[in-house]
Protein backbone atom coordinates (compact mmCIF):
# COMPACT_ATOMS: atom_id res chain seq x y z
CA UNK A 1 0.00 0.00 0.00
CA UNK A 2 1.79 3.20 -1.13
CA UNK A 3 1.69 6.22 1.16
CA UNK A 4 2.03 9.88 0.24
CA UNK A 5 4.45 11.97 2.27
CA UNK A 6 3.64 15.69 2.46
CA UNK A 7 6.37 17.94 1.04
CA UNK A 8 5.98 20.80 3.51
CA UNK A 9 6.74 18.93 6.74
CA UNK A 10 9.90 20.93 7.46
CA UNK A 11 8.23 24.35 7.06
CA UNK A 12 7.51 26.48 10.10
CA UNK A 13 3.91 27.09 11.09
CA UNK A 14 2.42 30.48 10.27
CA UNK A 15 0.32 31.98 13.05
CA UNK A 16 -0.76 35.51 12.14
CA UNK A 17 -0.17 37.62 9.00
CA UNK A 18 2.33 35.05 7.74
CA UNK A 19 4.51 35.28 10.86
CA UNK A 20 6.13 32.32 12.54
CA UNK A 21 6.00 32.14 16.35
CA UNK A 22 9.49 33.64 16.67
CA UNK A 23 8.75 36.52 14.31
CA UNK A 24 5.43 37.17 16.03
CA UNK A 25 7.28 37.36 19.35
CA UNK A 26 9.68 39.95 17.83
CA UNK A 27 6.71 42.07 16.80
CA UNK A 28 4.82 41.75 20.10
CA UNK A 29 7.89 42.55 22.21
CA UNK A 30 8.72 45.57 20.04
CA UNK A 31 5.16 46.86 20.25
CA UNK A 32 5.17 46.45 24.04
CA UNK A 33 8.54 48.22 24.28
CA UNK A 34 7.23 51.04 22.09
CA UNK A 35 4.15 51.39 24.25
CA UNK A 36 6.34 51.40 27.35
CA UNK A 37 8.54 54.15 25.89
CA UNK A 38 5.42 56.18 25.12
CA UNK A 39 3.79 55.64 28.54
CA UNK A 40 6.69 56.78 30.70
CA UNK A 41 7.24 60.49 31.22
CA UNK A 42 11.00 60.79 30.67
CA UNK A 43 10.83 63.31 27.81
CA UNK A 44 8.38 65.59 26.01
CA UNK A 45 5.59 63.94 24.05
CA UNK A 46 7.25 64.52 20.65
CA UNK A 47 10.48 62.77 21.66
CA UNK A 48 8.59 59.88 23.25
CA UNK A 49 6.50 59.51 20.10
CA UNK A 50 9.54 59.40 17.84
CA UNK A 51 11.29 56.83 20.04
CA UNK A 52 8.22 54.63 20.37
CA UNK A 53 7.54 54.66 16.62
CA UNK A 54 11.22 53.85 15.95
CA UNK A 55 11.07 50.89 18.33
CA UNK A 56 7.88 49.63 16.69
CA UNK A 57 9.44 49.97 13.22
CA UNK A 58 12.53 48.04 14.31
CA UNK A 59 10.24 45.27 15.54
CA UNK A 60 8.32 45.26 12.26
CA UNK A 61 11.56 45.01 10.29
CA UNK A 62 12.73 42.17 12.53
CA UNK A 63 9.40 40.39 12.06
CA UNK A 64 8.77 40.83 8.33
CA UNK A 65 12.16 41.95 7.02
CA UNK A 66 13.99 39.82 4.51
CA UNK A 67 17.04 40.53 2.42
CA UNK A 68 18.04 38.22 -0.41
CA UNK A 69 15.52 35.66 0.78
CA UNK A 70 16.86 35.42 4.33
CA UNK A 71 15.24 36.83 7.48
CA UNK A 72 16.86 39.83 9.16
CA UNK A 73 17.54 37.99 12.41
CA UNK A 74 19.63 35.35 10.64
CA UNK A 75 21.66 38.13 8.97
CA UNK A 76 22.27 39.73 12.38
CA UNK A 77 23.27 36.41 13.91
CA UNK A 78 25.70 35.76 11.05
CA UNK A 79 27.23 39.26 11.34
CA UNK A 80 27.73 38.85 15.10
CA UNK A 81 29.25 35.40 14.58
CA UNK A 82 31.60 36.77 11.90
CA UNK A 83 32.71 39.68 14.11
CA UNK A 84 33.35 37.43 17.09
CA UNK A 85 35.28 34.94 14.96
CA UNK A 86 37.30 37.58 13.08
CA UNK A 87 38.19 40.21 15.64
CA UNK A 88 40.04 39.56 18.86
CA UNK A 89 39.41 41.68 21.92
CA UNK A 90 42.33 42.11 24.28
CA UNK A 91 42.02 43.16 27.88
CA UNK A 92 44.79 45.45 29.00
CA UNK A 93 45.28 46.23 32.65
CA UNK A 94 44.99 49.97 33.31
CA UNK A 95 48.22 51.67 34.46
CA UNK A 96 46.85 52.41 37.95
CA UNK A 97 46.23 48.73 38.58
CA UNK A 98 49.90 47.89 37.91
CA UNK A 99 51.25 49.61 41.04
CA UNK A 100 52.04 46.24 42.62
CA UNK A 101 54.26 45.28 39.69
CA UNK A 102 56.61 48.22 40.26
CA UNK A 103 59.73 47.65 42.31
CA UNK A 104 60.58 50.13 45.07
CA UNK A 105 63.58 52.37 44.44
Amino acid sequence: MPARIPLDVDLEDRLLYGLTPTRLAYLVVALLAGFSAWSTHWAPAAARGIVSVAIALIGAVAAWGRWRGRPVDSWIADIVHFCLATYRIEWRVPPLARWRERRPL
